[in-house]
């Protein structure tokens, strides 16, 4: 069985325990290299996590002939010239998500990578995590008959960093990020909805600056149908006086209820009765998606997400943010 070397661009704090750790603890895995634009948090990094290589550049990193794939967990205006790089060195990519600032710019990365002949994979992994994976069972089960609807409430206040222009985070600069929290966070939601019903084949949406706090989007709704017929509705604000984390789906036997950024319990309503599960989220969270791209990789499975369902993704968010980047000149 092959170990898959992994070259890591970016030490920021998605790397710490979210997914970085995932890359050495995964079955037949390990973290060879890191680098990032800060040398010093490079190193440090390399030495809390015990990582034998560190380089002062990507372009370094990407000329180690050892590393068979490259993680990119840097902000998506690197994205895609990082993947593109990638792909020219012969090694498989693995991108955090959105998968690159606009949806234009998944399909370079998506032919570059084919054009190469390397992997592409994108990390939307609560496609892996098992409460996720246990609402998919359910809804396939027909557990709430035919699914008629779904509704995502995604509200919280904004943070301290979010309030002074000279402590804003990269998420909320648009040059950098592409757009605000919603294009950080609700993507993950959209990636879901794709995984549990199929492609949205219809999108509209609303996108304002409501509170003027920084440039991008804070206030959002929409509404969408799956090629399916689920409809969906949704509203995202992140610069209100309290956190509602909500996703609903309605069908004709029942409904599902669950909170989507924490591990609280599913709700699953049918004419039985109420049946909760208990799913604690696992202590890094894209490692069993990572797992999946290792194995893969080695020919022993296939891993839940690919290219083609996260540009669709990046494809739903333009539609939903198109009025309001028109308006912004962007």
């Amino acid at each position: 069985m092959k170990t898959i070397r992994w070259g890591m661009i970016g030490c920021g704090q998605v790397t710490e325990v979210k997914s970085g750790p995932g890359l050495y603890k995964a079955d037949h895995s390990s973290l060879l290299a890191v680098t990032s634009a800060d040398a010093a948090m490079t190193r440090s990094y390399a030495r809390r996590h015990n990582i034998p290589r560190v380089y002062d550049s990507p372009e370094a990193l990407f000329a180690d002939g050892d590393i068979d794939a490259v993680y990119i967990a840097t902000p998506p205006a690197w994205h895609k010239p990082f993947a593109l790089q990638a792909a020219r060195a012969g090694k498989h990519v693995y991108v955090e998500k959105p998968m690159a600032m606009r949806f234009g710019e998944c399909g370079q990365i998506i032919e570059a990578c084919s054009q190469h002949g390397v992997r592409l994979f994108v990390a939307y992994y609560r496609r892996a995590m098992e409460r996720f994976v246990r609402v998919k069972q359910w809804l396939d089960e027909g557990r709430i008959g035919e699914v008629l609807a779904v509704r995502v409430v995604q509200h919280q206040p904004p943070a301290q960093e979010d309030l002074a222009p000279a402590t804003l985070p990269w998420r909320l600069r648009p040059e950098v990020a592409g757009g605000g929290k919603f294009l950080d966070m609700g993507v993950h939601c959209f990636d879901m909805l794709d995984f549990w019903f199929g492609p949205i084949a219809e999108v509209r949406g609303i996108a304002a600056n409501r509170r003027g706090l920084y440039a991008v989007e804070d206030t959002v709704t929409a509404s969408w149908r799956h090629g399916g017929g689920v409809l969906g509705s949704g509203s995202w604000c992140h610069v209100g006086a309290t956190d509602h984390d909500e996703v609903e789906v309605l069908g004709t036997g029942g409904r599902i209820a669950m909170e989507f950024f924490t591990d609280h319990p599913l709700t699953l309503v049918t004419a039985a009765g109420e049946e909760h599960a208990d799913i604690p989220n696992p202590p890094h969270v894209a490692q069993p998606f990572i797992q999946t791209i290792v194995d893969e990789l080695n020919g022993l499975g296939r891993c839940p997400g690919d290219p083609a369902s996260a540009a669709r993704t990046s494809w739903v968010a333009d539609e939903i943010l198109a009025g309001y980047r028109a308006l912004q000149g962007a």
